[in-house]
C-alpha cells in the first residue's frame, strides 16, 4: 500500500513539473503566454485569457472586501493569512470618498476565490507542490500565483 502511495505521489509531481517547465518555457519566450503575480493573474483570468491557472500549495492568504457604510465605495486587498486572519489586526483604510473609516464585509481564501475565477472561464487549475525545485520557485520568485495564457495580453 504504501509502495502505490509513493508511486502515484511520484506520478503528481511529474505532472505538476510537466506543468512549471510549460509555463517557464512561456515566461522566456520572447512573445510566450505566461503571467505571474496576484494582480496580473487576477486580471488575465477576468478577461478568459487563462489556458492553465497555477497555484502554489503553500500560498496562505485572505481577500479581505471592505465597504464604506456611509457611500458606496468599496475596497478590496490581499492579506497573509499564515495561521489565520486576525481581521483586529488588519489596516483598514478611511474612504477615499467621504473619508469614513471602511468596514470589513468578507473574507475569502485566495486559493479558493482564484479557483472560482478560473472556473468561470473554464480555465484548468494546478496545485503545485514545493516538494521539488520548481515548484518552490513559484512560490519564492512568482508569489505562488502564475497563469500559462491561451494569448497573450498586456497584462
Amino acid at each position: 500500500m504504501d509502495a502505490a502511495q509513493d508511486a502515484l505521489k511520484g506520478m503528481d509531481i511529474v505532472k505538476e513539473k510537466a506543468v512549471m517547465n510549460r509555463f517557464l518555457q512561456e515566461l522566456v519566450k520572447e512573445h510566450g503566454s505566461a503571467a505571474y503575480g496576484e494582480e496580473s493573474v487576477r486580471k488575465n483570468l477576468e478577461t478568459g485569457s487563462v489556458d492553465t491557472l497555477l497555484l502554489s500549495s503553500h500560498l496562505r492568504k485572505s481577500r479581505i472586501r471592505m465597504k464604506c457604510p456611509n457611500c458606496t465605495h468599496h475596497h478590496e486587498a490581499t492579506v497573509t493569512s499564515e495561521g489565520g486572519v486576525d481581521l483586529k489586526e488588519i489596516e483598514i483604510p478611511n474612504c477615499p470618498g467621504c473619508t469614513t473609516p471602511m468596514v470589513i464585509d468578507g473574507e475569502t481564501d485566495i486559493v479558493e476565490e482564484l479557483t472560482q475565477l478560473a472556473d468561470k472561464s473554464g480555465s484548468k487549475v494546478a496545485i503545485i507542490s514545493d516538494d521539488f525545485e520548481e515548484g518552490a520557485m513559484l512560490y519564492n520568485a512568482f508569489g505562488g500565483v502564475a497563469a500559462i495564457l491561451r494569448y497573450r495580453t498586456g497584462y
